[in-house]
Order: C-alpha cells, then sequence, then structure tokens
C-alpha cells in the first residue's frame, strides 16, 4: 500500500505541483516509512535528500513558539491567563484582555497579517506596531488565524526566556531533542529554495519567505524555521508518544494534551495550542483519519504535521509548492489524498 503514496508523490512532481518533496509516517517511535523525491527547485539542480533543509513557515509555531510557552508553563514561569499588560507597558484598552491562551489559539483578534514593514522601522518598533494596530475582532469572540498574534507571541518569550528566541529554541528544544539540522538562518548546502517560483540567489541562502520573518531578520515567533525530514519526524513522534522521547519525558503527557485538543470549543474552527483539529464537520486531515486527529500545514510551502492520537500514527511532510491561491487549493487537496493514501497503508500493515 506504500506504493500508493510514492505514485502519488511522483504524480505531484510531474503534474509541476511542487519540484520535490520528503515524507515519512511512523507510529509512536517508529518510523514506517520514508521517502525523499524530485529536485530543490524546478531547475533541477540538485536531488532531494534525506537531509534537505526546508523553510516550514507557519509550522514555526508548532516547532518552536508553543512548545516554548509549554516548556515555561511547566517551569512556572507563566500562566496562559497571563494577559499581555503583565508583559507590555501601556497596552491600548482594547487589547487587555488578551492572554497567552488567546495568542496561542488564534482567539486573541489580533489582524491575520500585515506588513511590519509599512508601520514599523525597524525590529525593536514591531511590539508597539503588533499593539497598535487595530483588532480584527473581539478578544476570545471566534478562532481567527493570526501569524501576527504567533509574532507577538514570539516576541514575548524573548522576555520570559531572556534571550533571543532563535537561542530559547535551540537551549530548550534542538539541543535537548538531538534536532541538528533544525533552526532559523542556515547556512550551508542541500536547503531548498524558499519560493521556487523566483530565480534569486537571495531566496537560496537561508532565508525565509514569509515578508514579516524576513524584516525581523528571520527570526520570528510565525516563521523563520528550517527542518529536515529527520528532525520534523522526531519533533512530531514526541507528541505521539504522549510526550516521550528517547524513553525520556520531554514534556508531561498533561501538556501535550491539552496543546492537542479542542480548546475552541463553540467557535468557528477547533483549535488547540496551534493545532488545528479534525472533526467529522471538517475533516481537514482527509475523510479516513479519526475525529481528534491534529496537525497542521503551512500553506504557502505545503510542509505539514498529522498526528492522530487514537493509534500514535503520524505522518510529516516537507516541501516547497508554489503559494498563489490557486495553487494552494490544489495542495489542500493534494493534503487529503495523501493523508487518506498514508493512514490507509498504516492500517493494512497492522
Amino acid at each position: 500500500m506504500w506504493k500508493v503514496v510514492d505514485d502519488l508523490l511522483a504524480q505531484c512532481i510531474l503534474d509541476g505541483v511542487f519540484p520535490g518533496c520528503a515524507m515519512a509516517a511512523g507510529q509512536g517511535p517508529r518510523i514506517l516509512y520514508t521517502g525523499a523525491y524530485g529536485h530543490l527547485d524546478r531547475a533541477k539542480t540538485r536531488e532531494v535528500t534525506h537531509p534537505t533543509r526546508y523553510d516550514v513557515g507557519s509550522l514555526t509555531e508548532i516547532l518552536t513558539t508553543m512548545p516554548l510557552l509549554l516548556i515555561a508553563v511547566e517551569q512556572g514561569m507563566v500562566s496562559l491567563d497571563d494577559p499581555l499588560t503583565h508583559f507590555i507597558d501601556d497596552v491600548p484598552h482594547d487589547k487587555r484582555k488578551i492572554t497567552l491562551l488567546h495568542l496561542l489559539t488564534h482567539t486573541s483578534g489580533i489582524s491575520p497579517y500585515f506588513l511590519l514593514q509599512q508601520e514599523a522601522k525597524n525590529p525593536r518598533e514591531a511590539i508597539d506596531a503588533l499593539i497598535a494596530h487595530p483588532l480584527n475582532n473581539g478578544t476570545g469572540s471566534k478562532v481567527h488565524t493570526s501569524s501576527m498574534g504567533y509574532l507577538l507571541l514570539g516576541l514575548l518569550l524573548e522576555r520570559i526566556f531572556q534571550m533571543p528566541l532563535d537561542e530559547a529554541m535551540k537551549r530548550y528544544i534542538s539541543s535537548p531533542m538531538h534536532l541538528r539540522r533544525t533552526g532559523f538562518l542556515p547556512s550551508g548546502a542541500d536547503i531548498a529554495p524558499t519560493d521556487n517560483s523566483i530565480e534569486s540567489e537571495e531566496w537560496q541562502a537561508g532565508l525565509p519567505n514569509d515578508e514579516n520573518a524576513r524584516f525581523m531578520h528571520g527570526v520570528a515567533g510565525h516563521a523563520g524555521l528550517f527542518t529536515n525530514l529527520e528532525d520534523i519526524s522526531r519533533f512530531t513522534s514526541m507528541f505521539a508518544c504522549n510526550g516521550r522521547c528517547d524513553d525520556q519525558v520531554f514534556f508531561s503527557s498533561r501538556a501535550i494534551h491539552l496543546a492537542t485538543t479542542e480548546r475552541t470549543r463553540g467557535m468557528s474552527d477547533a483549535r488547540g495550542y496551534g493545532f488545528q483539529i479534525t472533526k467529522r464537520s471538517n475533516p481537514f486531515l482527509g475523510h479516513l483519519w479519526p475525529s481528534g486527529g491534529y496537525g497542521l500545514s503551512d500553506h504557502a510551502s505545503g510542509s505539514l504535521i498529522a498526528v492522530s492520537p487514537d493509534d500514535g500514527f503520524f505522518v510529516t511532510f516537507l516541501t516547497n509548492g508554489r503559494s498563489t491561491l490557486e495553487d494552494r487549493r490544489d495542495m489542500q487537496r493534494i493534503h487529503k489524498r495523501l493523508l487518506n493514501a498514508a493512514y490507509a497503508a498504516f492500517q493494512h500493515d497492522i
């Protein structure tokens, strides 16, 4: 059955959906399937390999920002009910009720996206620009995916840990988990271009695709992280193992439960802490996946993480597809087909 997955990915490359990709699937601590296909760019200059690093865009939120906040909670550094006023002076009245939990669950009401460079002169002014910008909707009233909310959360984490975000990520996540090829602003060979539709050397030097992440010099809470198949699979396996990695507890099972189950009941979208939760009414992971499965995809690149907590099955997928609206719709359909085929292969192997 895994040949179905191979054939589907080969056809996507042949159809020009993306130039190449890397994918893994596993159950708990075991890897059941891996594959690297195609080329780093459409010019076919180099083939994708298992160590190839990809810009994962919004997956930065669940690979860096959310887990750092969980660590801060477990270490008693913060409460998720802490409001912005606990960290920032002179918060405007309309934003004083925003808490860390609101930022985590995309319920803060902060605008989904705007260009920081139009409202701030440099990264030092980013927080002021973020809290000055008008809210998109009332705090706590509905789910509205906000990359700006996670950008703000990343800046708050720098104050909580008293160090730059990339340093905190390395000290508390990538180093202890042995994620050797995961980080911001990577250098060296075997880095997939962040936008393969643009023929510019600037885009192949490890700079993120996201404009606000580039404004923040490549390090931000919502985007900017690069990783490879082995590292992202190791991280996702830890979640599938309920917080354990190499027979050691990286997160408490309670922290994993809070992050990966619905915290927005009654609202427009089912969200955990960053993760989207699949339901029968919204089977975004594919119709074969059980309700309660969770994951996240980066709409610009097409990379994704998906986990089924019922049986510990998980999929990781890295690519650098094009990012027009039509491309994103095509990618959403590819994701469902791919995840259905992977889950069926897993079930047939049991």
